[in-house]
């Protein structure tokens, strides 16, 4: 899809799409306000219930913004999301990328794991246990990133019962006893 397209598809949507965007954008602004309705005076039940309600609230929004976008310009995001992650997110990545991407998504994944249950000796975890999740979290997700898409379907299989793996052979390697 070339610029002259994307300017007609957006021309043709008009308020529609952009109050669509906007609802997109806006919904993830209560994810905010959930540690302002934590640390207040309000009761328990009522701070549960909407702390609850402002987590759920980015994915409220799309289902709201598809609904006002219609499908024209629910396509015209996915498309151009798409075409922006395709930059830093491609299908297949060099071998030492994907070494590093696997080093880096298995000790952010054992940093996470271990670092609650021996305090002070990788890090103090009792001084910012917040601060030290999301550098693990982070990791994971840089991590996925790093690995590209391929990465992404071979974990998509693990919840498909009908995956199946193949193992890629080429002309050098030998299969069975010599």
């Amino acid at each position: 899809m070339n610029n002259t397209t994307l300017e007609t598809d957006t021309a043709q949507l008009s308020w529609p799409f952009g109050i669509g965007v906007a609802l997109i954008i806006g919904g993830y602004v209560p994810l905010a306000l959930i540690p302002v309705v934590t640390n207040s005076n309000l009761h328990l039940g009522i701070k549960t219930a909407l702390s609850g309600l402002f987590a759920i609230t980015p994915f409220l929004s799309k289902i709201a913004a598809v609904a006002v976008m219609g499908k024209p310009g629910f396509n015209l995001v996915k498309q151009h999301v798409a075409r922006s992650f395709g930059r830093i997110w491609p299908d297949r990545v060099s071998r030492t990328r994907y070494r590093f991407g696997i080093a880096l998504f298995a000790l952010s994944i054992i940093f996470d794991l271990l670092v609650p249950y021996f305090p002070g000796i990788f890090v103090d975890w009792k001084s910012n246990p917040v601060l030290w999740s999301i550098v693990g979290d982070v990791g994971i997700i840089v991590s996925f990133f790093t690995l590209g898409g391929e990465f992404w379907n071979k974990v998509m299989a693990l919840f498909s019962y009908d995956a199946r793996v193949v193992i890629a052979t080429d002309s050098t390697t030998t299969t069975g006893p010599t």
